[in-house]
Formats: C-alpha cells, sequence, structure tokens
C-alpha cells in the first residue's frame, strides 16, 4: 500500500514525463533560431516559459508551447534576421486577434469534415517520423537503446514514467558535452519592428503559415483535446485557442522572442508521455524561465548538449502515436480515402496546407455530387 507520500512522487514524476513530452520539437527549432537567425536566447525561453505557464492555468491543460513551425523553417533556410521573424510574429498575434474575435475562426473550424482533420493529424505524424531520422541517424546506437528503453517503459512496465529514465539520460550526457556554463540572462528591449520587417515578415513567413495555423495549431488540436481529454477539454475552443496564440505572438514578438503557437502533435506527446493537467505545464514553463534567466548566455550550448539520438526518438514516437488517430475512420472507406490524400499530399508537399486545401475540395465536391443526385432522384 503506497504512502499519501509515495503517491505524491509517483504523480509528481508522471507530471515530469509530461512536461518534457515535446521537446523533440521545441529544444531543435529554438536552437536552430538562434544559432541561425540571432534570436535572442533570454527572450525566446522567457516567452515560451510563461507561454506554457499562462496556458495552461487558461485551458486547464497541458498545451505545447513551439515556434510556428513553417515560418521557423523559412526563416532558418532564408537565414532571415530577428528583426524580421519578430515582426512576423506580431502580425500573426494581430490577425489570430482578429480571426478569433469576430467569430472567423469558428465558422472556418466548421468546414473542416472530420476525414480532412484525420488526415492532417496522420500527415503531421509522417512528417514528425520523417523528421525524426536525421536526429536518430546521429547516433545510431543511442537511438537504438533509447528506444528500447522507451518501448519498456511505455509496453511492459506501464507504471514508469515514460521520460524519467530517458531525462536522466539524456542530462547525464549533456553534462558531460557541456564543456563551459556562463551565469546570467542576455539583455532584451521591448522594440517596434521597421516598416520593411513588417512587409518581409507578412509575405515571406505569415502567408505560408497562416492556413496551416488554421487546420493544425486550431482545429486539429481542439478535435485531437476531445479525443485525448474528454470533458476536461472544454476550453480548448476554436476561439480561445487563437486568442492564447494572438496574446503570446504580441507579446513575445515585441520582445524579442520566437513566434509561438500550439499544436496537435505537441498535445498529443504531452499527454501520451504522463500529463493528465495543467501541472506539466507548470513543471515545463518554470524550467524555460530559469533557463532563459540563470543560463541564457549558455542556453545555445546547454540545448546543443541534448543528445540528438533522443530528440528524435521521442519526435518519432510522437510522430506515430499522432498518426494513429486515424484508426476511428479506419472502416469509413469514403472518410479514409479523402484522409490518405490530405496525409499523402502533405507529406510529399511538405505542406500540410495543399493536403488539407485539396481534401477539402474533394470532400465538398463529392459532397455536392451526392446532393445533386439525390435532388435529381427525387425529382424524376
Amino acid at each position: 500500500m503506497f504512502s499519501l507520500r509515495e503517491e505524491e512522487v509517483k504523480r509528481f514524476l508522471w507530471d515530469v514525463s509530461g512536461a518534457f513530452g515535446d521537446i523533440g520539437v521545441l529544444f531543435p527549432l529554438a536552437v536552430a533560431l538562434i544559432a541561425k537567425n540571432g534570436i535572442n536566447p533570454t527572450a525566446l525561453f522567457l516567452m515560451a516559459g510563461l507561454f506554457y505557464i499562462a496556458s495552461a492555468w487558461y485551458f486547464k491543460v497541458t498545451m505545447p508551447v513551439q515556434p510556428l513551425k513553417a515560418m521557423s523553417a523559412i526563416a532558418i533556410a532564408a537565414g532571415l534576421g530577428a528583426g524580421v521573424i519578430n515582426a512576423a510574429g506580431i502580425i500573426m498575434g494581430v490577425l489570430l486577434f482578429f480571426i478569433a474575435f469576430t467569430g472567423l475562426s469558428v465558422r472556418l473550424g466548421n468546414i473542416f469534415p472530420v476525414s480532412v482533420i484525420r488526415g492532417i493529424q496522420l500527415g503531421l505524424g509522417m512528417l514528425l517520423f520523417r523528421t525524426s531520422i536525421p536526429l536518430m541517424d546521429k547516433n545510431i546506437t543511442l537511438a537504438a537503446a533509447v528506444c528500447i528503453l522507451l518501448m519498456m517503459s511505455l509496453f511492459l512496465i506501464k507504471k514508469m514514467p515514460p521520460l524519467i529514465p530517458i531525462l536522466v539520460l539524456g542530462a547525464i550526457i549533456a553534462l558531460r558535452n557541456v564543456h563551459s556554463v556562463s551565469f546570467g540572462y542576455v539583455p532584451f528591449a521591448p522594440e517596434m519592428p521597421a516598416m520593411e520587417s513588417l512587409k518581409t515578415g507578412f509575405t515571406m513567413l505569415v502567408l505560408p503559415q497562416l492556413a496551416l495555423t488554421i487546420g493544425n495549431a486550431i482545429v486539429a488540436t481542439e478535435a485531437t483535446g476531445k479525443i485525448l481529454y474528454g470533458d476536461r477539454s472544454k476550453n480548448l475552443t476554436l476561439k480561445k485557442i487563437p486568442i492564447s496564440m494572438s496574446i503570446a505572438n504580441l507579446v513575445s514578438g515585441f520582445a524579442g522572442g520566437a513566434p509561438m503557437c500550439h499544436g496537435c502533435g505537441g498535445l498529443t506527446a504531452h499527454c501520451k508521455f504522463g500529463a493528465t493537467n495543467e501541472r506539466s505545464g507548470y513543471i515545463i514553463g518554470f524550467f524555460l524561465i530559469l533557463l532563459a534567466l540563470l543560463f541564457g548566455h549558455s542556453a545555445l550550448s546547454i540545448m546543443s548538449a541534448f543528445p540528438s539520438a533522443i530528440l528524435g526518438v521521442l519526435l518519432c514516437a510522437v510522430g506515430i502515436q499522432h498518426a494513429l488517430f486515424i484508426r476511428d475512420i479506419i472502416k469509413e472507406p469514403l472518410s479514409l480515402a479523402i484522409a490518405l490524400i490530405v496525409a499523402i499530399l502533405g507529406f510529399y508537399t511538405n505542406n500540410l496546407t495543399i493536403g488539407f486545401a485539396v481534401g477539402l475540395a474533394v470532400h465538398y465536391t463529392l459532397t455536392g455530387f451526392t446532393k445533386m443526385k439525390k435532388y435529381v432522384l427525387a425529382n424524376q
């Protein structure tokens, strides 16, 4: 019989496991934005930590906090400066505020059928799986060992929080790889972006990101929350999710942090690795704030020292778990076909926006054809 204290420790370990469930996405993008684009590390991690805590309190579940993926990928590839990235975050915050308070997010969300949402979830799972391979390739032996350890935790020793032994292993390796650590934060100050940065941010970063944000970060996140958390997800609505992201991007953009969002893949990651409520959000949030304020100068070296192979395994596991949401339409041939169109197109083009746009077109074309056929038969 467990004592009350033992139960509390056990619950805390599960909360810690769930708290770090999405680091496979957060850490690599954060490192790249700091190293290649000059984003202030203190601003990035401080804003992310505050956003984690605020959104956990707001939604009463642990919501993921990730740099906007399409926007980050383009910025990293193009070598855009921090000013342009901050400007894009501010514009995204304004647009999200607009679609939330005009009710446009709800109207847009209601046009997404289940088949398209499952296709987005499957496509994202496939993309996460593909992204994980180069990370695991950096140390195949370590990746294989961590994979075995994770499978044992998930399927054999189910009472063990799955990420605890992996996080301990990763921390030990990271400590051996970090050669020098300096204390202190990197100073930053609120700044209004230049007009040229606003123009470049809008055309190069916001436009490619916007549709994906609506489909994945808002619509699919709401749907995923209902599956994972049931009644606990009542605050995850098509209006509240964009409001949360709007506030975060406006604050982060002016402060010099990275543009951020929630996401259905990250929601799955936190939940599947142990998060059952908002406590995991508080844990990862406070961790990021301490990293920002105490180790801002060394944040890049500390994050880079964490083994990429471990991040790859976590990313791979989340991708597989997320793709499995398609199971509930597996016996519906038409819905399954549309979901596969969305997923395969999104995966092939590396752009989920193309996938769900074609999926919506196919769905509503078939719906219109069916209605027309019924009308003709009824009037013969």
